[in-house]
């Protein structure tokens, strides 16, 4: 062998940038919030995937081992852009209000997100493995969504609410919005009349009910 031909680069595929890396990443997570959305976890697979991503799926596999990885990391992603904006709303908003405004908050950021809401809420979290955990028990976002039970702690500190226990006026106040929000999105051939004005009914009536009697 002479020295030209020890000096020849090995041929292969380039080392992709740090940006085209990140640019196959954000496709891969749209096209994947696109799937599920549309056809349910369980009906999209990852060479689905990868199709519509327009990437191998090698590349695929490499940025997400599996599928539920995959899903756990948009659910993560999108309460983050959720927290964001209940923090905003929190530091606008004077105390009185803020529980009130809280709720609508999350109300109005999953009716601009419709597609956002059926691939987490319509998709059941059911791990296949030991391994695997509940998105519910992983995420790093989540237990930040305590600003509602310090909200409500405030408030009935100041008197505006009942004394119990500010978990359990939460959880009802999430049960409450998420009925609101399952039948507005999923069934949105049903006459629900004004919406916006059914929205602000529900949240007023559901506070109103741990409110002191005078």
């Amino acid at each position: 062998m002479n020295e030209h031909e020890k000096k020849q680069p090995r041929r292969g595929r380039p080392t992709r940038s740090t940006a085209q890396i990140e640019a196959s990443r954000d496709k891969i997570i749209q096209a994947a919030r696109d799937l599920f959305a549309v056809e349910g976890y369980a009906g999209v697979s990852m060479r689905k995937i990868a199709a519509k991503a327009d990437c191998t799926p090698s590349m695929l596999y490499t940025l997400f081992p599996n599928k539920k990885q995959l899903l756990h990391f948009i659910w993560e992603s999108i309460f983050t852009d959720l927290l964001a904006e209940l923090e905003a709303c929190d530091v606008q908003i004077e105390s009185s209000k803020k529980l009130q405004a809280l709720c609508l908050c999350w109300i109005d950021f999953w009716l601009a997100r419709p597609s956002d809401y059926r691939a987490i809420f319509l998709i059941e979290d059911t791990p296949q493995s030991v391994d695997e955990h509940y998105f519910v028990d992983s995420s790093l976002v989540l237990p930040k969504l305590d600003i509602f039970t310090r909200v409500i702690s405030d408030a009935q500190q100041r008197g505006e609410l009942i004394a119990c226990d500010p978990k359990d006026i939460q959880n009802v106040l999430f049960c409450t919005i998420q009925g609101y929000l399952i039948n507005v999105i999923s069934i949105p051939e049903y006459d629900w009349g004004d919406v916006e004005r059914l929205k602000q009914l529900t949240i007023q009536t559901v506070i109103r009910g741990f409110q002191p009697v005078k």
